[in-house]
């Protein structure tokens, strides 16, 4: 009887110690993308995820992992792809505890489209510049250089790695806070004021920190002030004030990723529901 118990204990400290987290999931899930017998078990009912993060073909990257989310049955990890010229980026795969197994449900990054101005301005040659300055229509994508710089500045920081956006709002923490408490100033002073009116007012400061806009009314943000980075069609990425208000859950439908730094501030990648 001894005998039996002492296996049966034995069986189950192996079942747990063989469990595995979501960082060893995700390392092997894609490190066999193409095989994905080797990893069947570890997806959520059979979900078909796609696992295409790379962003330029015949790419290779090496791929580093962290964990967030201190939820007991949620987990979220933020892998940071690396190319050859150091160029880094993140993705995010998203986990849920089953009956004491992680599974991985979703894998998600920011859609294209919010970047498509850097793919625009990427390929433009000084004449082509200039051909779109002196051109006569109405409407135009830039009308100055400078505005030209400062737009590719905002979109070429959005294209960042989480760390280096983090690093920027380190590095002019100061000026962030001091524009945040003129902001909350000047909102309270001119309720009456739309959004658009109230960023006329900031527009320099923005332009200084390399921010599109201050938006009180970005989806999932609410009780926030988003200082967005870049925004297009509701795929956004930049920083958040939330003081001391609970701040929204990361949804792979929604708001892909939050990462705290401290003082009531936080990054974000929000990805429109309806658009990919």
């Amino acid at each position: 009887m001894k005998n039996i118990i002492i296996s049966i204990l034995c069986s189950i400290s192996i079942s747990v110690f063989a469990q595995k987290t979501p960082l060893e999931i995700s390392k092997l899930v894609l490190s066999n993308r193409d095989h994905r017998e080797k990893y069947q078990q570890y997806i959520f009912e059979n979900r078909d995820i796609d696992l295409k993060y790379e962003r330029e073909k015949n790419t290779d990257y090496s791929l580093g992992y962290r964990e967030f989310n201190d939820l007991e049955n949620y987990k979220v990890v933020d892998v940071t792809a690396t190319d050859k010229n150091n160029g880094k980026y993140d993705f995010y795969l998203y986990f849920v505890k089953v009956k004491n197994e992680w599974k991985m449900f979703d894998a998600q990054k920011l859609p294209d489209i919010t970047f498509a101005y850097v793919a625009f301005t990427k390929g433009l040659t000084e004449e082509q510049i200039d051909a779109v300055l002196k051109s006569k229509e109405e409407q135009k994508p830039f009308t100055s250089r400078a505005q030209f710089n400062y737009i590719k500045s905002i979109y070429d920081l959005g294209n960042s790695s989480d760390d280096e956006l983090i690093e920027h709002f380190t590095k002019f923490k100061s000026q962030f806070n001091a524009l945040k408490d003129e902001f909350i100033k000047f909102r309270t002073l001119h309720s009456d004021y739309t959004n658009s009116e109230k960023n006329q007012r900031f527009e320099n400061d923005c332009q200084k920190l390399t921010i599109s806009e201050i938006n009180e009314y970005l989806p999932f943000t609410r009780n926030t002030l988003a200082f967005v980075i870049c925004n297009m069609e509701n795929n956004a990425v930049g920083y958040f004030y939330a003081g001391k208000n609970p701040v929204t859950a990361i949804d792979p439908g929604g708001m892909l990723f939050i990462r705290e730094i401290g003082e009531g501030w936080y990054l974000f990648k929000m990805k429109n529901k309806k658009k990919s």
